[in-house]
């Protein structure tokens, strides 16, 4: 496979991925700086063994980094996409998207892959670049704070 047809095969899921991690504005923006990033290594994506576990880990690496960025420029954190605050109480599954939302990177990205995307924690390890342990702790995590806007 060459390198557009690669990016044709998992361009869906990263921008899926991405717009879970970010929201639906910058998830553009996100995939096209990893995949630029990415044609640009030596070998581009057809020099990956496996491009779209790499091109995850890249989406899930861009948001982090995006994320730490926005940090330094403001004392307050801004909103993530669908925070708590802008939810009506009357919706669960309103709750659960703002909850999602508001959670660090890496436990929205665990709890996106597995339990949007049916992935084992194994297989979302492998995406993240982590150990199958730290996803479940990244799980127990959102399910405790799903929980707690769930009953409180």
């Amino acid at each position: 496979m060459d390198d557009s047809e690669i990016y044709a095969s998992v361009r869906r899921d990263l921008m899926r991925y991405a717009t879970a991690l970010t929201g639906p504005d910058a998830a553009d923006d996100v995939v096209s700086v990893v995949v630029t990033r990415s044609l640009a290594r030596s070998g581009g994506l057809a020099g990956l063994r496996e491009p779209k576990h790499y091109l995850m880990k890249s989406v899930l690496n861009e948001v982090r980094s995006r994320h730490r960025s926005q940090a330094r420029r403001s004392e307050a954190p801004a909103a993530t996409y669908g925070a708590v605050d802008d939810i009506p109480d009357s919706s669960t599954a309103s709750i659960v998207d703002a909850v999602i939302a508001s959670l660090p990177p890496r436990q929205r990205a665990a709890a996106f892959l597995v339990f949007h995307e049916e992935y084992t924690p194994s297989e979302a390890a492998a995406v993240m670049g982590c150990r199958p342990a730290t996803v479940r702790r990244y799980l127990h995590l959102a399910r405790t704070r799903l929980r707690e806007a769930l009953d409180g």
